[in-house]
């Protein structure tokens, strides 16, 4: 005797087959939303980071051109022979203004060397202007306008030390 199988079961059967095979689909498409998502948030973290980066430089720009014009405007008001790098025997005079400005463009590079030393000037854009600061800090007058600051960087030990070293390293020159 041939054994029918019940239609009941047969339905039953295909029903469960059908209802796997719909499962397994959206099980898949599942996945397929998650790692989209997963993407998603990927590259929009990296878009974030990367316009951080941008603005950071931008910002670091920014500061670094306008403590550079600052300066550049600051020397402009200085007799040019505050720029002669003879070695000065004495104290060189100077009107009280040119000596108040020389003053400001010690603050300023201060205030520029601070900066970098916090990261809010990256070293690459530090690294442009260096030389001329070097250069600039190890002139006579400017070293005469130091000793006459050296008190006041005192509570700045790591400033004192760089400029003591780039005067050193320039007279060995």
């Amino acid at each position: 005797m041939e054994h029918h199988p019940d239609p009941d079961s047969l339905r039953h059967n295909l029903s469960s087959k059908l209802q796997r095979r719909e499962n397994e689909k959206l099980a898949v498409l599942d996945h397929i939303l998650k790692f989209m998502t997963l993407g998603t948030i990927i590259v929009g973290s990296i878009a974030i980071y990367a316009a951080l980066h941008t603005n950071n430089r931008r910002l670091g720009a920014d500061i670094f051109l306008r403590y550079s014009d600052r300066i550049s405007d600051l020397r402009r008001s200085l007799p040019t022979t505050a720029f002669f790098e003879g070695s000065a025997t004495g104290s060189m005079e100077m009107a009280p203004e040119e000596r108040r400005a020389a003053h400001e463009v010690i603050y300023s590079i201060f205030e520029l060397y601070e900066l970098k030393v916090h990261g809010f000037l990256p070293s690459a854009i530090w690294k442009i202007r260096e030389p001329d600061i070097e250069a600039l800090l190890a002139l006579p007058v400017f070293r005469q306008e130091l000793a006459v600051l050296q008190n006041r960087f005192a509570r700045h030990p790591r400033f004192a030390a760089w400029v003591e070293q780039v005067v050193r390293n320039r007279q060995n020159r």
